[in-house]
């Protein structure tokens, strides 16, 4: 499919300004990546550190899931973009389609209500990412059920560039893993996905920078060399 709109065999105008077209087409190739790689990705991409993320372990990630809007201003149901599950964290990832002025700090309340309807027996710690439609960079603190919530935020094209260092940072260290193929090709997706939204995907000076070593667990390269075997 991304090929085909790609070389406009399928109207490019049908996608290019739907926001859940853009999460499905990201990050349904982000899960195909060695959870070493998401959990970096994700974690560059997020302006302010956060304390406990832990993709290493990932178990699932949901699309739009249906959730008991009770309690909610929602009649029917409550649906966030993107619900990752690990065993001692919940990651909500809330996308709008630009990168400003779209997130809405009431349906963050709701996504987290619905969330401790569905979830709250299980005891997890939740953390949720505002993605895209950002009305400041720095977190922003959301009282819920009594309790503090922090909203971490990012937007696209922060994601864009976490995912086009990675790459660079593979492409330097050509004996890191025993083959790359496949990963760049899911890379290279990735950045193609982004072209396809109208966000710009030069290089400009990346290639001419010394790359940081991307901050691998100690277990990173023993999986990954495993996962390419």
């Amino acid at each position: 499919m991304l090929h085909a709109i790609h070389h406009n065999k399928i109207p490019r105008d049908l996608f290019r300004g739907n926001e859940d077209s853009l999460t499905a087409a990201v990050f349904e190739r982000l899960r195909y990546l060695p959870k070493e790689l998401i959990h970096h990705i994700i974690n560059q991409a997020v302006y302010q550190n956060i304390p406990g993320l832990d993709l290493y372990q990932m178990e699932s990630m949901e699309f739009w899931p249906n959730w008991d809007p009770s309690e909610t201003s929602n009649s029917n149901r409550v649906e966030p973009d993107v619900f990752i599950r690990t065993p001692k964290i919940d990651v909500i990832i809330e996308a709008k389609r630009y990168d400003r002025y779209q997130q809405s700090s009431f349906q963050w309340k709701n996504q987290i209500q619905a969330y401790h309807n569905e979830y709250g027996e299980d005891g997890k710690d939740l953390i949720y990412i505002a993605l895209g439609g950002i009305h400041e960079l720095t977190s922003s603190t959301l009282e819920v059920l009594g309790r503090s919530f922090l909203i971490y935020k990012s937007d696209w094209s922060q994601l864009l560039q976490a995912i086009k260092e990675v790459k660079i940072n593979l492409e330097h260290g050509a004996g890191l893993l025993n083959t790359n193929h496949a990963i760049f090709r899911i890379l290279d997706d990735l950045i193609l996905c982004f072209s396809m939204y109208g966000f710009s995907t030069s290089d400009g000076f990346d290639r001419f920078i010394s790359p940081t070593k991307i901050n691998f667990n100690p277990q990173s390269l023993q999986i990954l060399n495993s996962w390419t075997k």
